[in-house]
């Protein structure tokens, strides 16, 4: 008698900064789309990926929201901390093939990273840049 089991299926997306971002700025505007994806990810039912870059935009962007006085120095290490906690994956990318993506698109190595990531694993890029995610197709 074979037990009829069904997979559990965790759907990835590629996630950027920007993405990540609207999330944690606390004076960001309310974004509907972007609060239903967070939850499927807090419930597991989704899977977030991005380069290992991601970590240092978010960094860099909480550090320029401290000089825009967007946020406070404290705050800015509270919201590091809390996005390091994240279970993110990280993915290695090929950094041959994103310079070359980064030519022939025009746009920067960073932003080649994720939409690198997105078009080799067939994965829908979570951007609010809308250039990229169309980029990333």
């Amino acid at each position: 008698m074979a037990a009829n089991i069904k997979k559990k299926v965790q759907k990835q997306v590629v996630v950027d900064a920007s993405f990540i971002l609207t999330r944690l700025f606390p004076d960001e505007k309310y974004n509907l789309r972007v609060v239903s994806y967070f939850d499927q990810f807090s419930q597991g039912k989704l899977k977030f990926i991005a380069p290992a870059l991601l970590k240092y935009e978010i960094a860099n962007a909480l550090r320029s929201g401290v000089i825009q006085r967007r946020l406070v120095a404290q705050i800015a290490q509270v919201l590091m901390r809390e996005f390091l906690k994240l279970p993110i994956t990280y993915q290695e990318v090929d950094f041959d093939k994103i310079l070359q993506l980064a030519f022939k698109k025009q746009i920067s190595a960073y932003d080649a990273a994720y939409v690198y990531l997105a078009q080799t694993k067939k994965l829908l890029l979570l951007s609010l840049d809308r250039k990229l995610v169309k980029i990333a197709g």
